[in-house]
């Protein structure tokens, strides 16, 4: 009984490890946006035009999106830039680098374990079965980055305009 409190206790307690507790002051964060608004543009070029002849799917999970009514934008805003480091597209790396800059609040980084030999033979395998899947894993990856990064841009608008009214 004591572990499943713990337990219990633990995944309650996950998300408030995981967000971000930045220090900088919500004006200073707003003051990248031109920077940011550059590199989110290119990349969503990129994305678009990679994407052109095709549909994305609804996600499954809805994204923390920045909402009116939340002041905090800083904790979405670190969500979003940590899943899309996730991602590792190269389209969004030097973006992804520039708002954990600006927001001063790195990514929690997952321990590494060692491979497992079995597993590894097993994988090979699996991935030369299924390369023809590779194309539909990839465009899936793009249609996800293309909806972080929409969050993203609403984020940043947001915040744009909280900082502008005081």
């Amino acid at each position: 009984m004591p572990l499943l409190c713990i337990s219990l206790l633990a995944l309650l307690l996950l998300p408030l490890s995981l967000s971000c507790v930045s220090k900088m002051p919500l004006k200073a964060v707003g003051e990248n946006w031109l920077f940011v608004e550059t590199h989110l543009k290119e990349a969503d070029g990129i994305i678009a035009t990679s994407l052109q002849n095709t549909s994305c799917p609804a996600l499954k999970h809805k994204l923390r999106n920045c909402t009116p009514d939340n002041t905090d934008v800083v904790s979405p805003l670190h969500f979003l830039t940590c899943k899309m480091k996730t991602l590792s597209l190269p389209h969004t790396d030097e973006l992804v680098r520039i708002v954990l800059g600006s927001l001063r609040c790195p990514c929690s980084e997952k321990s590494t374990k060692e491979p497992n030999v079995r597993r590894k033979r097993r994988r090979s395998t699996r991935q030369r079965r299924n390369e023809q899947k590779q194309y539909k894993k990839e465009t899936k990856k793009l249609c996800k980055a293309k909806a972080i990064l929409s969050a993203i841009t609403t984020c940043y608008q947001m915040l744009n305009t909280s900082t502008m009214d005081t």
